[in-house]
């Protein structure tokens, strides 16, 4: 695009998805895996998987967004806006997970059973929640691109997140982790297909909130990132997790090759879904009457 031509015709945004940008996007994968493992761990009672989404939030996602930072040292500056910036809540909410997750792990360590460890799960629970949720709420404060103006961004999060938190603790079991893989495996198929019918109904619903929000999904079913939708979220993240799980009820049971597949292309459909929506978010031409 011409220099010239920026917010005339219709302009992808670039900050959160290109360059520096790709940072954002890592972020916004790690915040929700780790979130939605939490979770998933705190349904499962998985010790090991509540560890590995702490570590996942502290390592992964605040690393990234500290690297995205131009002045990491400053970054405090940002928690101090909460009233009207959702990256000040949701910083808000991350370290309020890592505390409140530290103290759960510690408490669930040393005093089991105790109304401390219920407490810190409680309120560790409440902000992974909030951890793998807040992006979504993040973009669709951005007036600008109609495509993420949908209530239905933040759950769209939030049940990915949760999908991939199953994978996750399927790993867990396979390498020998407290987790009860019956269950696990239970709660990846349903979350798969409650996470393809809320994809189906927010591309579905996009395409009625204004010709940016319809360029936006022709952009994605037909245009540049197609290859990345297709290939990456409707291939990987569920064509072939469906596959699996049909033909395994025909075999009894899922071998461990293919519990590991599923668990790859969970992961890809995820890394993909959150790149398409960066990638997808265009901004109206101020002029509304210029087509492109």
């Amino acid at each position: 695009m011409k220099p010239y031509e920026w917010m005339v015709k219709f302009t992808p945004q670039t900050e959160w998805i290109e360059q520096r940008g790709l940072l954002v996007w890592l972020a916004e994968v790690s915040g929700g895996l780790g979130g939605g493992l939490y979770l998933v761990s705190l349904y499962l009672d998985s010790l090991w998987g509540m560890f590995v989404s702490w570590s996942i939030v502290v390592a992964l996602k605040g690393g990234f967004h500290l690297a995205y930072l131009g002045k990491p040292l400053r970054f405090w500056r940002m928690v101090l806006k909460p009233q009207n910036s959702w990256m000040s809540r949701g910083l808000i909410i991350v370290f309020l997970f890592i505390g409140f997750g530290a103290l759960q792990l510690i408490t669930s360590y040393l005093f089991p059973g105790t109304a401390w460890e219920l407490l810190f799960k409680g309120l560790a629970g409440i902000t992974a929640f909030g951890t793998a949720m807040y992006p979504g709420f993040a973009m669709n404060y951005v007036n600008g691109i109609p495509f993420w103006n949908s209530a239905l961004l933040p759950i769209l999060f939030i049940v990915y997140g949760i999908l991939d938190g199953f994978g996750i603790v399927i790993a867990i079991a396979l390498s020998g982790g407290d987790v009860n893989i019956a269950a696990a495996e239970v709660g990846s198929r349903i979350f798969l297909i409650i996470s393809a019918i809320i994809l189906g109904i927010y591309l579905w619903s996009a395409t009625y909130v204004g010709q940016a929000g319809k360029y936006s999904v022709k952009e994605l079913l037909r245009g540049s990132v197609a290859p990345v939708l297709w290939l990456g979220v409707v291939l990987c993240g569920i064509a072939i997790p469906i596959v699996i799980v049909i033909s395994s009820s025909f075999v009894g049971g899922m071998s461990a090759p293919l519990l590991i597949g599923g668990i790859m292309c969970d992961m890809i459909g995820g890394l993909s879904l959150k790149y398409c929506l960066l990638k997808g978010g265009i901004y109206a031409p101020l002029i509304p009457s210029t087509t492109y």
